[in-house]
């Protein structure tokens, strides 16, 4: 596994964001950042500069998902908008499509 710069609590412009995310090309996100089908992530929002991401919790329901490096949650976020994850505008359309699906339960 590559050795990442971290970029934790600096103020980077969004064009530096950008560039220094290019570090995670081709890394598998999902794995890097330990999620499962626990903790299955995906994004709210409508335009690229106001998406954020969450994550199903299987014993909590939808929570907000933080880092503390932005360069490693724009890359994570990217991520997962190439690999299909779902996307909903606002936060009541996700619970509207969690609770359709019986999201959340706890086994």
């Amino acid at each position: 596994m590559p050795n990442f710069i971290t970029y934790a609590n600096q103020l980077l412009s969004l064009e530096q964001i950008s560039h220094y995310a290019n570090q995670y090309v081709d890394v598998d996100m999902w794995q890097l950042t330990g999620q499962d089908e626990d903790y299955f992530p995906f994004v709210i929002g409508e335009q690229i500069t106001n998406y954020y991401i969450v994550y199903w919790s299987k014993k909590h329901g939808i929570i907000k998902y933080y880092d503390t490096d932005l360069v490693r949650y724009r890359a994570f976020l990217l991520w997962l908008l190439d690999n299909m994850h779902p996307v909903f505008a606002n936060q009541q359309q996700a619970e509207d499509f969690a609770k359709a699906r019986e999201w959340p339960r706890v086994d």
